[in-house]
């Protein structure tokens, strides 16, 4: 029993070792924890900031598909904003009520109604995310001419941006319902 204590001690005192060996190597070549840049950019100006301008594209199937897509994006901030007005004044009604009474239920419910388009806006970045990659892939290829992963880069961001947008609206909305 006691070979096998300090066996067990000993490996312990192994592993400790190396463990706090790694603590001691140095940090160059290691990924800095440091705020990178597309974490500082404003996501509320470029959700306000009009998309990208469809008719400098030269691919034809590619500024339709991009129309099309920003008119869905369009609809779906359309019905965030009118399901934003009915939460928002769920909301002031609710402030003091008590958890489970009938205004702070409503409210819940008016909350989660901007769940459905801000839903709508999240499929619609995954389809262009699909699309840009596939893009760069195909301009990388050589297939298509190099500059429409641009616009689809720029239709991204716009997207991006009123996702972001909506989630701090959300945020907000839950926080004052909290209050």
């Amino acid at each position: 029993m006691k070979n096998f204590a300090s066996a067990s001690l000993y490996s312990m005192a192994l592993a400790l070792t190396a463990l706090l060996g790694g603590c001691l190597e140095p940090m160059e070549g290691r990924p800095s924890l440091a705020r990178r840049d597309v974490e500082l950019r404003d996501r509320q100006a470029e959700a306000k900031a009009p998309p990208p301008a469809i008719e400098s594209i030269t691919d034809p199937a590619l500024a339709r598909d991009l129309t099309a897509l920003l008119a869905r994006a369009d609809k779906a901030e359309a019905d965030f904003a009118v399901a934003r007005s009915a939460a928002q004044q769920a909301t002031e009604a609710a402030k003091g009520a008590v958890v489970g009474s009938e205004a702070w239920s409503v409210a819940q419910t008016r909350i989660s109604a901007l769940d459905a388009p801000r839903r709508e806006l999240s499929q619609l970045l995954g389809d262009l995310e699909v699309m840009y990659v596939s893009r760069l892939q195909r301009e990388a290829a050589g297939d298509v001419k190099p500059g429409g992963s641009a616009q689809i880069d720029q239709t991204r961001s716009h997207v991006l941006a009123l996702v972001t947008s909506q989630d701090a609206v959300i945020d907000r909305l839950k926080a004052g319902l909290a209050g």
